[in-house]
């Protein structure tokens, strides 16, 4: 837009014209102005100025008009006047000159092309300095310390004192070795029965070598045992001690060579041979010479097993001598998956009795199968086993002390009514040919180190073919024992023994002084005993024992009644 302002004065007559500046002002520049802060504003104010140039315009139309209209009037009114002017100026106005400026939008917000977008980043620096720390270094689980000896020591009711001792080498890598001693005795006089005292001593001697793909083992064993044929009516038979005496003597060395290899492919043995030499008061030995040998090697995935057994006896009696060799050849398989195993195999056994005309062959099949129902807790199992098992007189003498004879076969105790008169207190040993059906089980619980449970039980059903009953032989038999540790401070224990109904065979006499014998029950048995130890430190403990707490008098054996309630305390001390 532009605006020019004309005028003009008079001078000697004459009329000029006299051009004053002309100033013009660009749209740029009020776009320009700050004024403005959008172009929505800037409409605003353009429409504004339209609507007063075009009032400004209509005003000036008006007034020409109106002035138009009021000179027309004037001049009708008045005499006509002809005015000349003569001058030599000829006024001329010039074309005016028309802005073709537009206002024009200019977007204020430029387009800026190849814009990079980043973050110049500036590290912080910390006042906090960070020590460095030595690499953790990987090392094993401390040895437990050894100690060369161990000293046990207690004294029990119906005096019985108890002593057992232990001295072993320390940990090393070529060899072993160890003693060991153990005493326990009773000078018991139970009521109305003979003197009941009791003496169990063993030594043991054992030694080690490793060698690096097998062990060397070489030990040897003393037992002495002396026990007292007390099953007789004290109140009617007066007898000295050292009548009813009876002892038990046995010496045995052994040795051991078994292999470590771990190639599956080589053969893993394991060898054993021992001798022991077994007597007693009453001119009865016996020589035994062993030989035990197990062989294992992977066919495949199955294990191969080959056990080989030959054993010598050698029986000497008062009055006779007899010799025995059994051998035993038993191959079998074993294999097993994540949660079974299974073996299989046979076993044939040679018997070569000296008093048999000819040599006797047995075959017995071995199946026996397991399988984890539930991690280990629940197993069942099943078996079916045959074999030859030789009743000796360090058998039949471990089980029932009071028994002095030796037969070859399934065998049953019993009072021996034709020896020492009305004294009855002396077994003798009846055989027969005898089918037994055995069911057992074991549950076993344990929490870390703090709490271990067992549960083992039998189920025994004897079918004799002459015998009237498997005398002496219980229909079942329970075992439960618990053990609680206290901060490996205070350790609590419990067992229960429980043993069922079984017969004995004993004598009767009827109203004419006849004597006859028949089966006798004898009730079962339960056994409860309680236990408790005090570690004082590493080197010294306390114990005390209460067995059958329940005060009761059983008879395991007829004849021979149990000691009631008794107590043992003692200590546990490591001399050295």
């Amino acid at each position: 837009m532009s605006v020019r302002s004309d005028s003009y004065r008079e001078k000697s007559g004459t009329k000029k014209y006299i051009m004053k500046e002309t100033k013009h002002y660009n749209s740029d520049t009020i776009l320009s102005s700050s004024k403005y802060g959008n172009s929505f504003m800037y409409e605003q104010d353009q429409q504004l100025q339209r609507r007063r140039i075009k009032k400004l315009q209509w005003f000036f139309v008006l007034m020409l008009i109106l002035g138009y209209v009021t000179a027309t009037l004037a001049q009708t009114g008045m005499k006509d006047i002809e005015l000349k002017a003569t001058s030599e100026f000829e006024p001329t106005i010039k074309d005016a000159i028309k802005l073709g400026d537009l206002p024009e939008i200019k977007d204020t917000v430029k387009k800026i092309a190849n814009i990079n977008y980043g973050i110049t980043s500036t590290p912080l620096v910390s006042k906090y300095e960070v020590i460095p720390i030595d690499a953790a270094k990987m090392q094993n689980e401390p040895l437990s310390k050894l100690y060369h000896s161990l000293l046990k020591v207690g004294m029990g009711t119906y005096t019985t004192p108890y002593g057992e001792f232990w001295i072993n080498s320390l940990r090393t890598r070529d060899v072993a070795y160890g003693v060991h001693f153990k005493h326990l005795s009773s000078s018991s006089h139970l009521k109305e029965v003979g003197y009941s005292g009791y003496s169990d001593n063993e030594g043991e001697i054992f030694g080690k070598k490793f060698y690096k793909k097998h062990t060397l083992t070489g030990e040897f064993n003393y037992k002495r045992n002396v026990t007292h044929f007390y099953g007789y009516d004290s109140t009617m038979n007066h007898l000295d001690k050292d009548y009813t005496r009876q002892r038990y003597q046995l010496f045995e060395p052994v040795v051991k060579v078994q292999s470590h290899y771990t190639d599956s492919t080589k053969i893993n043995h394991f060898i054993k041979a021992g001798y022991y030499n077994l007597t007693d008061l009453y001119h009865v030995a016996e020589n035994n010479v062993k030989l035990n040998t197990v062989f294992n090697t992977y066919i495949n995935k199955e294990r191969l097993f080959v056990a080989f057994d030959a054993d010598y006896y050698n029986h000497k009696l008062p009055h006779d001598t007899f010799n025995d060799v059994i051998v035993k050849l038993n191959p079998y398989f074993e294999t097993h998956g994540k949660k079974w195993m299974l073996d299989i195999g046979l076993a044939a056994t040679l018997d070569a009795f000296s008093n048999q005309k000819s040599a006797k062959f047995y075959f017995h099949p071995q199946l026996n199968a397991q399988f984890d129902v539930y991690e280990g807790i629940l197993i069942p199992y099943a078996g079916v086993n045959g074999g030859l098992q030789k009743n000796s007189l360090r058998s039949l003498s471990n089980e029932n002390p009071a028994s002095y004879s030796v037969v070859d076969s399934m065998h049953f105790f019993a009072v021996d009514y034709t020896q020492n008169g009305t004294l009855d207190n002396q077994y003798k040993v009846l055989y027969d040919n005898t089918n037994l059906f055995n069911v057992s089980g074991q549950v076993k619980y344990q929490y870390k180190e703090k709490i271990h449970f067992i549960a083992k039980g039998n189920y025994y059903m004897y079918k004799t073919k002459n015998l009237v009953r498997a005398y002496h032989k219980p229909d079942f038999d329970l075992t439960f024992s618990a053990q609680y540790n206290l901060k490996s401070k205070i350790i609590l224990k419990a067992d229960i023994f429980v043993i069922g109904n079984q017969f004995a065979l004993t004598q009767v006499r009827d109203n004419e002084y006849n004597y006859t014998t028949q089966p006798k029950l004898l009730k079962g048995i339960v056994d409860v005993n309680l236990g408790a130890e005090y570690r004082y430190s590493k080197m010294l403990s306390f114990f005390v024992n209460f067995n059958n707490i329940a005060n009761t008098r059983y008879y395991r054996w007829e004849k021979y009644p149990s000691q009631r309630f008794n107590l043992m305390a003692g200590l546990t001390f490591i001399p050295f």
